[in-house]
């Protein structure tokens, strides 16, 4: 991730997206073991349920300072509906960012 975004970054998960990942059982135990490394921050949520799409669109939406990581259609689908907020997936096996300024970061 930081070889693409070419900054350093702190990768964030909140603990609903945590506790969907534990939910999904067995088949994404590779992703939740990635998503507890310690060098994650966790972002605590203060509302009821584990919706995470809910609660990322909410966050991002109250905090533009965000980028969205994600392969799920409809949550991408979801936060280009709110302005300045960039994302990142894999596409053929490369990170592609979508949204990101040009000059995001960079000296004039």
């Amino acid at each position: 991730m930081m070889d693409c975004l070419y900054a350093k970054c702190i990768p964030c998960i909140t603990d609903c997206v945590m506790a969907e990942l534990e939910k999904l059982g067995p088949k994404y135990r590779i992703a939740l073991r990635v998503a507890r490394d310690p060098r994650f921050e966790r972002l605590p949520c203060m509302h009821k349920g584990t919706y995470a799409d809910d609660c990322l669109v909410q966050r991002v939406s109250q905090h533009k300072c965000y980028i969205v990581a994600t392969c799920d259609r409809d949550l991408k689908r979801r936060i280009r509906k709110i302005p300045g907020i960039p994302i990142m997936y894999i596409s053929k096996r490369r990170y592609t960012i979508e949204r990101l300024p040009e000059a995001y970061g960079a000296p004039a």
